[in-house]
């Protein structure tokens, strides 16, 4: 059994949910940093709110969007919150 399998199947068993369970359930072609920045789109925050809490530039916040929903085959953020599994 592969680990994001067995990863899934444990979750689906306890109900638990962590990043880092999200990760290896949903292996995606995405950076880290692509990653989190994609999933903080998901949940609502602005580009702006984004770049605040991690301490970058709008511009940042954007590229990392930009090439997450290239990889990905998606243009919105309500997109993005499928294909994360972002609830």
């Amino acid at each position: 059994m592969s680990a994001a399998a067995l990863a899934e199947k444990l979750a689906d068993r306890s109900g638990a949910r962590t990043p880092a369970l999200a990760v290896a359930a949903r292996p995606l072609p995405l950076t880290a940093r692509e990653r989190e920045i994609a999933t903080l789109a998901a949940r609502g925050l602005s580009n702006r709110d984004i770049a605040r809490r991690l301490t970058v530039s709008v511009r940042t916040v954007e590229g990392h969007l930009y090439r997450a929903g290239h990889k990905l085959g998606v243009a919105e953020r309500a997109a993005l919150r499928d294909v994360l599994g972002v609830e």
